[in-house]
Order: structure tokens, then sequence, then C-alpha cells
């Protein structure tokens, strides 16, 4: 389609193209036969005065000749015919696909599932969080725990934890939130995919931690 309309244009340029050269030619034309037709009219002949000889007139009063009148007259100009171009206006048709009207209403509906905190799973961001609404005090710092890469007994990871986190071991919220940033690879993924349903405490966390460990 894009070929085509490039060589419908290309047609159109040549075509008006050859139309302004022919109405510059009239126009030409014109112009000389206006020249032609001044240099006529300024050079108009003279008519001498006409006498009656004297042996005709006889004995009777001669009678003083009068000029005759001398009109000018003007030639009409030659009527140019007026040549209009018109452009050709080439309409495209517009390009219609039912499918294109289908995803953007599909894309539609995701934005504004997006604005009301849904992802493209159904759950909200209150929903993925493990343990959402979790209160973390102002001054509090996070230790830096040691990874647990499976090669050690999970209850010793947990003790290790705790004393890591010892002055808030009365935040469950606080201590299951950040029990993550102690693990990696398998256990950290095996973190990622807790339900929240199922873990209330802390304890539900150590106890599950510590039931998968053949699986890590």
């Amino acid at each position: 389609m894009v070929e085509q309309l490039e060589n419908e244009n290309r047609e159109l340029k040549e075509e008006v193209s050859r139309l302004s050269a022919l109405v510059e030619s009239l126009l030409q034309a014109q112009k000389q036969a206006v020249n032609v037709q001044a240099s006529a009219s300024n050079q108009a002949p003279e008519v001498a005065p006409t006498s009656i000889p004297a042996h005709v007139m006889g004995s009777t009063d001669v009678m003083p000749s009068m000029p005759p009148s001398v009109v000018n007259s003007v030639p009409t100009p030659a009527l140019i015919p007026q040549v209009h171009v018109h452009e050709t206006i080439y309409h495209s048709k517009a390009f219609e696909n039912p499918n294109v009207y289908d995803k953007f209403d599909e894309m539609r509906d995701q934005f504004s599932d997006l604005r009301k905190e849904k992802d493209l799973f159904g759950k909200s961001a209150f929903e993925l969080c493990l343990v959402p609404n979790v209160k973390i005090p102002m001054k509090f710092k996070v230790p830096d725990f040691e990874k647990y890469r499976g090669n050690s007994r999970p209850l010793s990871h947990l003790v290790m934890y705790a004393r890591k986190v010892s002055t808030h071991t009365d935040n469950d919220q606080l201590l299951i939130h950040y029990f993550q940033d102690s693990l990696s690879k398998a256990t950290l993924k095996w973190y990622m995919a807790l339900d929240c349903g199922s873990v209330r405490t802390f304890n539900d966390l150590g106890e599950a931690f510590v039931s998968v460990r053949p699986q890590f």
C-alpha cells in the first residue's frame, strides 16, 4: 500500500509540473499578443486632407476643406482560455483490524487493575506480603545476618537469627519479615512461596523451616 501511494504521489507531481509549464507558455503568449497590439495602436496612419482642383471649381467660391476626422481603432484583445489545475485528492483507507481494539480493551482493563493495586495474578500488594502491615520501630537497624546455605542444621540457624534480633522477640511480624534476609537460593525461594495464612507467628515459621530441611 505504501508503494502504491508513493507511485500515485509521483504521478501527481508530474501532472502538476506539466500543467504548470502549459500555464506558463500560455501566459507568455498572452503577454506577447498585448505588446504587439499596443505597438500597432501607437502607429496609426495619417490621412492627408483632400482638396478640389481650381479648374473644377470654376468661378464658384472656394469652400474651405475640412480635414477628415481620424478614428484610432483599438483592436479587441484576443481571449486566452484560462486553465484551471485541479489537484486530485487521494483518501487513504483506514487500517482496521478488530484484534487491535480487543487488545486495547484488554490493556485498558489491566491498567485499571494495576491502579487498584492489583497485579496480573489478581493479588493485591497486601496479599503478596507474608506479614502485611508490619510495624518497624523508628530506630531499628537491620542486623548483618549470615546467609543460610543448607550446609548446617536449620535449628542452629534459627538460634543465631533469634540472637541477632533479641531486642525485638516480642514483635512476631518483624521477626517473620526480616527472616528472609538470612536466607539464600533454595531457602529464599521457599520463603517466597509461603502463604500468609499458614504463618501467623515466628514459631509457625520456625517449625515450617525445620520440617522442610530435607528439601534444601
